[in-house]
């Protein structure tokens, strides 16, 4: 017996596919927040988005790749913007308008950024979460390369390479944000959250060695 969605047009099935991956992530940012990522199941945002429980496991492997499905497209989106234009102005002056874009974004949905933050540490397993170490990955390429421009522009002088330069600094984001977002209590503000972004990259940028002529 023929399927009824391998019976329509291929425009059709894929129109049905995305309405019905929208309705999916839908249902499950809906029910994070309602009861939080611990107390909802995958069940309930079946039933919620009115698909049966294979067909949502098509789309994500687990409840945890259900919260990356949330984010993913959205955070790719982000990332376009925070790198998207070269800038000649102070190396950290461009870290901080490009991590702003970042902290803009989880401060419209802290509760969720935080069980997203939670749930990520060397979580590899579902497409939605391979997809994400993908793109962290690539935002350390982009780090990277400000950081080649920035030398080129006499910035920073460094002999590390460019990527392991680039993995300090997402370090020391991500440790940063996590510390911003720990207060369930509160409503992270952006602006204090850059403030302390901008110190704690501001001791990599210069190094703890004594300055010329200092003890």
């Amino acid at each position: 017996m023929i399927e009824p969605d391998a019976a329509k047009p291929e425009g059709q099935r894929a129109r049905g596919k995305a309405q019905k991956l929208q309705r999916i992530r839908d249902a499950a940012r809906a029910l994070f927040i309602e009861k939080g990522y611990d107390d909802t199941t995958t069940r309930e945002i079946a039933h919620r988005a009115g698909v049966g429980l294979g067909t949502l496991f098509t789309y994500a492997a687990d409840k945890r790749d259900l919260l990356f499905l949330i984010f993913n497209d959205e955070l790719e989106a982000v990332a376009a913007r925070a790198f998207a234009e070269p800038s000649n102005a102070l190396f950290i002056d461009q870290l901080i308008a490009a991590f702003h874009e970042f902290y803009a974004f989880f401060a419209k949905q802290p509760h969720l950024a935080r069980f997203m933050l939670r749930e990520l540490t060397f979580y590899v397993a579902g497409v939605e979460a391979r997809r994400f170490q993908r793109h962290r990955e690539q935002i350390v390429v982009n780090l990277a390369e400000m950081v080649r421009r920035a030398k080129q522009q006499g910035g920073v002088d460094a002999g590390e390479s460019d990527l392991v330069i680039g993995h300090a600094i997402f370090a020391l984001y991500a440790a940063e944000i996590r510390r911003w977002l720990a207060n369930d209590d509160s409503e992270p503000e952006i602006k204090q959250g850059l403030v302390t972004l901008r110190r704690t990259l501001n001791i990599l940028i210069t190094g703890l060695a004594p300055q010329h002529g200092r003890r």
